[in-house]
């Protein structure tokens, strides 16, 4: 076997969310330099030229793809509701006109497609959207990760109206919706690709053979490990025609409704 070709020149982000977790089970010996960074930061990070591959958020790889391409066809995608990427609100969403939306600054991909069910889907007018406002001064509340999880079972006083936002797309376009997927810097050497590729599928498979034991250690939202475990079940982690369908179909939208541009 040849000598492995990775060092720590190559940097690999992570990003911190229980719902990645299985992709990880092997990186505590991970070939290469490891960053734990938030969805919008890992997009911030690697077009700055700092990552070299991640879990990159649907949304940045789309407007970087003469940049990164697809290292494997796997990532974070679901078909339905994920319990995760959830919109708050004291309104309907079918109310939501006018409305203002306080947004989680770590998102890249879920602000993009809550502006798509919002402003596209219900033709709502004049939905304002503003990052890290306070909810006493927001009529709508986006969070992902573990916020949205721990904050499902408490939202805040008045936010009575809960979105699943991947619920809302397979209800809109039939297809599941792909969250993050797995890219790499595309000038990287195809050598250093191909294990990279072969580390993150062994890594990936280690990880949902041990489903049960990633899920007790990920007390973060506060569920119970066979809660964690159900949440987990819910995502596809290598990707199949359908979810390959669902991120062209994410893109075309995108670029119709010029929503491709950095936020």
């Amino acid at each position: 076997m040849n000598p492995s070709r990775l060092t720590t020149a190559t940097v690999a982000a992570r990003i911190p969310y229980v719902n990645a977790a299985p992709f990880y089970a092997l990186w505590s010996d991970a070939p290469f330099a490891v960053r734990n960074l938030p969805p919008r930061d890992l997009g911030r990070e690697a077009e700055a030229g700092t990552v070299d591959l991640g879990l990159m958020a649907a949304g940045d790889f789309l407007r970087m793809k003469d940049r990164f391409e697809m290292l494997a066809p796997m990532g974070v995608a679901a078909r339905g509701p994920v319990l995760s990427v959830l919109l708050f609100s004291r309104r309907p969403a079918n109310a939501l006109g006018d409305a203002l939306i306080s947004v989680t600054p770590e998102t890249s991909t879920s602000i993009r497609l809550l502006k798509l069910l919002l402003n596209v889907r219900r033709s709502l007018p004049n939905v304002r959207f503003v990052r890290g406002l306070e909810p006493s001064q927001a009529d709508g509340l986006l969070q992902i990760g573990d916020t949205a999880m721990r904050t499902r079972n408490r939202p805040p006083e008045g936010f009575v109206h809960t979105l699943d936002l991947g619920a809302d797309w397979l209800e809109w376009t039939g297809l599941p919706f792909v969250y993050a997927t797995w890219v790499v810097r595309s000038t990287l050497d195809p050598a250093l690709k191909t294990e990279l590729r072969s580390f993150l599928e062994a890594s990936l498979a280690a990880g949902l053979a041990t489903l049960p034991e990633i899920a007790r250690r990920e007390t973060g939202p506060g569920w119970s490990a066979a809660e964690v475990e159900g949440y987990l079940r819910r995502f596809n982690y290598r990707f199949g025609p359908e979810e390959l369908q669902g991120l062209a179909r994410f893109e075309s939208l995108l670029a119709e409704h010029g929503l491709l541009v950095a936020d």
